[in-house]
């Protein structure tokens, strides 16, 4: 009677596969390393996989599902009125946070994908994953453009690309990173240059009102000049 796959044994393969192949690379990777880390036999991993190739791939196709959940978790096709625009670029900062965040706690798999892992031929995943990005920006930049949060005279598909290629450097620069960045803070950073650039004279005049409006409320009341030069 042939042996049944056990699901859990899978699951924790994967993940004692993940964490060999994130420090040793997939060259070096052995599948008694996986094994005796997931407590399981190698016949339980021959269940599983045809090979640690094939674990690995199973592995990267996982981790870009998943980071293409984070990206499709977004709204591109809502556009508040531009007195709302601070709860926008609040919502669209959240997401993009998130999808970082999850670029740095897989920063071992996706290392391997961006610069190769020693051969691995996966790099078309992000290829793919990149053009879905920009998809998905230059949509949104098109309906914000008719609504006016957008100037009028910037071509969205040129746009797009320089969107997805700032977030790409941003994700490499996060996952080289020996302890975990101030991932907010690089994202905000990234979103103020960005949204600069791309505002509308009308959009641009509300967010400066806004961020004139916080920084007063975070410095609190300023003392009149003589009363400060009294002092």
């Amino acid at each position: 009677m042939p042996r049944i796959a056990d699901p859990r044994a899978r699951i924790d393969l994967l993940r004692a596969a993940e964490a060999i192949f994130a420090e040793n690379g997939l060259a070096a990777a052995k599948v008694e390393d996986i094994t005796i880390r997931a407590g399981v036999s190698k016949g339980a991993f021959y269940l599983h996989f045809k090979s640690k190739q094939d674990c690995f791939r199973q592995i990267v196709e996982g981790v870009v599902a998943r980071l293409a959940s984070c990206v499709e978790g977004g709204r591109f096709d809502v556009c508040p009125p531009a007195e709302s625009l601070e709860v926008l670029l609040e919502s669209r900062l959240a997401h993009v946070v998130e999808l970082l965040e999850f670029c740095w706690q897989n920063r071992g798999i996706l290392g391997m994908i961006l610069t190769g892992g020693g051969g691995t031929p996966y790099a078309y995943l992000i290829d793919a994953f990149t053009d879905r990005i920009e998809r998905q920006s230059e949509t949104w930049l098109r309906h914000s453009v008719e609504v006016g949060l957008y100037r009028d005279d910037i071509e969205p598909a040129i746009c797009a690309r320089l969107i997805a290629g700032t977030h790409e450097r941003l994700v490499r620069e996060i996952i080289k990173q020996p302890r975990r960045p101030d991932i907010e803070g690089w994202a905000r950073q990234a979103q103020d240059l960005l949204t600069r650039g791309l505002f509308s004279v009308a959009a641009s005049a509300v967010v400066d009102r806004t961020v004139t409006k916080n920084r007063e409320r975070e410095e609190g009341p300023r003392e009149p000049r003589s009363r400060a030069k009294a002092g």
